[in-house]
């Protein structure tokens, strides 16, 4: 189930790093968040066991990181409509549920794929 997860995440963030290299004038902030959701999605991939993966640096960690940077950047969208109501346009809320189901599939990979802690018995004394 965590490596499903890790695929919807993979796919949202390609899918993102696609749109910001597709548009023909690519100014810096766009080819720079291309490159991170680029990077996103290489580390859910990672995280799904896809294409020998595995080595990429503290993926664990950066994985969880990138959870929680993906819900808090979804979730921003609620205080700026609530200090504007009707502000915020079509685009805004898909942007943001977008970035909102890919924290949730992050965390949920996160989450499903941690290693068991190891339990060990007690010796009895006889």
């Amino acid at each position: 189930m965590g490596r499903y997860a890790f695929l919807l995440a993979a796919v949202i963030a390609l899918i993102g790093a696609l749109g910001h290299f597709a548009v023909p004038a690519l100014p810096a902030g766009r080819i720079a968040t291309g490159c991170l959701m680029l990077v996103c999605g290489l580390y859910a991939l990672a995280g799904a066991g896809v294409g020998g993966l595995r080595w990429l640096p503290f993926a664990p960690q950066v994985q969880g990181t990138v959870a929680a940077v993906c819900l808090l950047r979804g979730l921003l969208i609620l205080p700026y409509w609530f200090k504007h109501p009707g502000q915020p346009a079509a685009f805004d809320l898909l942007v943001s549920l977008a970035w909102v189901l890919a924290g949730v599939a992050f965390l949920c990979g996160v989450l499903l794929t941690r290693p068991q802690p190891i339990t060990v018995e007690p010796v009895q004394q006889p």
